[in-house]
């Protein structure tokens, strides 16, 4: 119930900026149809962030390309913010659900040259090239970054309780084999010898030469003894009363898979009776993969190689692609990471990842008897480096980005200017009544790229040019423009518009 309240209240906060656009009596407001389209694509990212991240993402970025080109030519303003708080939301959903980054980093970079593609086709200009690739880059990429910082985080977070979880466990098997030892030791050393002072007793209980008081004595001695041998059983049971349970053969687990209806090929080397914290490691490895294999490729068969090595035990578990889609499984998400750190501690190798020609695979190796490789603190220190990389690499994202904004923003301001100046003496040559020939030989290439909203209006049927007057654009005069209207091919006017201070 709790998901689909939280999808409901996300899906309604992005909303809000969509029935605005659709509400609003701006002339250039979303059509009826557009606003439910886009409610509709925002409801299907929220549904599938969770489980498809990048996928969402795609359509999330998709949908904000669509409504900022659909826009560009008369509102960008409204195009950008229309889907802004879902594209934000969702980037930051799909960076927190992924578990890699690399097929997101894909996603981004694709939505970067879209942004370019989109914005050249649409009007040809580069100002909206220049704005649609940064509003990807902060609605989109930002987010995104943001997203895996916290995952990391929380992967951190969780392998520190997977580590006081894990030595919890080890705390336990510890005591528990401590027990069993000061049983078998108290059994076999301080039985024996009470059993040796029973028989002695014994003896003298029955040698007729004794006098009867002293076979009552031996009698009486002999009584306490096999009491205190009682007594001494009695301790030794309540210690083995926690000792290890025996593991479950590899055999076996294979077996209980196959009763399932899973196909599992076995081929295991005689590998005799390895040591118990070697044999639970593989147990839980085998387990583990198979159970993976179960939820995330069902369908799929499932190969499992035990070899005995020089010095261990060479563990592979391989499956190959899934034969139906998977069904949402619940889990912490971290069973990899906790076997990584249970083989780890006990001086192994373990990898795993996706076959190139589809599957998976998970392969460990064990060593003979449990080595303490990890220092103490060590694999904290691990995570928390990663976490750290992860949050440096996040900052240095963001702040690229705010400043490759700021840089091209200047630089588009700068080559705007520039490439778009009418010098004053070309200006002042120009005379009413030339034609737009003879005009053109001395207007640069590119117009003014400017709002003539606020201008003074053009006159009746033509249509206006607006230039620089100088190539700085940051001086008090950098609204000032020249503007050179024509009609029919004809010079109609020239006027200098100035910025009103």
């Amino acid at each position: 119930m709790m998901p689909f309240v939280r999808a409901t209240t996300l899906w309604a906060l992005t909303a809000l900026p969509v029935v605005w656009a659709a509400l609003t009596a701006r002339p250039t407001r979303l059509a009826v149809w557009e606003a439910a389209a886009y409610l509709a694509v925002l409801a299907v990212t929220v549904a599938l962030v969770r489980r498809r991240p990048v996928t969402a993402l795609a359509l999330a970025i998709a949908a904000w390309q669509v409504c900022f080109f659909s826009r560009a030519t008369v509102d960008t303003t409204l195009g950008a913010i229309a889907l802004a708080a879902g594209i934000v939301a969702i980037g930051f959903l799909a960076g927190r659900h992924a578990t890699t980054g690399h097929q997101g980093v894909v996603v981004l970079v694709v939505a970067m040259g879209s942004a370019i593609i989109g914005g050249l086709v649409t009007t040809g200009g580069a100002d909206t090239a220049l704005a649609a690739v940064t509003g990807s880059a902060v609605l989109a990429v930002v987010p995104w970054s943001i997203g895996r910082y916290r995952r990391q985080y929380a992967e951190m977070i969780q392998a520190g309780w997977d580590r006081a979880e894990l030595w919890e466990r080890e705390a336990e098997q510890a005591r528990t084999r401590e027990r069993a030892r000061l049983a078998a030791e108290m059994h076999d050393l301080v039985g024996h010898e009470l059993a040796q002072a029973a028989l002695s007793v014994g003896v003298l209980e029955v040698t007729a030469t004794l006098p009867a008081e002293h076979r009552e004595a031996a009698r009486a001695a002999r009584a306490g003894v096999t009491a205190a041998a009682e007594r001494l059983a009695d301790a030794v049971r309540l210690l083995r009363a926690e000792q290890e349970e025996t593991v479950e053969s590899v055999q076996d687990i294979v077996d209980r898979a196959r009763r399932s209806g899973l196909h599992v090929d076995l081929v295991a080397d005689d590998t005799g009776q390895p040591d118990a914290v070697i044999a639970r490691t593989i147990h839980r490895v085998i387990a583990e993969s198979i159970t993976n294999a179960i939820k995330h490729a069902p369908g799929a068969p499932v190969a499992v190689r035990l070899e005995r090595a020089a010095d261990g035990f060479e563990l592979h578990v391989v499956n190959g692609p899934a034969h139906r889609t998977p069904t949402e499984a619940a889990g912490s998400g971290h069973g990899l990471l906790g076997l990584s750190e249970r083989v780890t501690l006990v001086g192994g190798r373990f990898d795993a990842g996706p076959r190139p020609g589809g599957g998976f695979e998970v392969s460990a190796y064990l060593p003979d008897k449990p080595i303490t490789t990890v220092a103490p603190g060590s694999y904290r220190k691990h995570v928390e480096q990663r976490v750290r990389h992860s949050a440096r690499r996040t900052v240095l994202l963001a702040a690229g980005i705010s400043a490759g904004v700021v840089i091209s923003v200047l630089g588009y301001l700068v080559f705007d200017a520039a490439t778009s100046v009418l010098e004053p003496a070309d200006y002042h040559r120009l005379r009413i009544g030339q034609t737009e020939s003879e005009v053109t030989t001395v207007l640069p290439a590119r117009t003014r790229v400017d709002n003539p909203d606020s201008r003074p209006a053009p006159p009746d049927g033509s249509s206006c040019r607006y230039y620089s007057t100088h190539a700085n654009p940051f001086d008090e005069r950098r609204h000032d423009l020249y503007r050179l209207c024509f009609r029919d091919g004809v010079l109609v006017g020239k006027d200098l518009l100035t910025a009103v201070p």
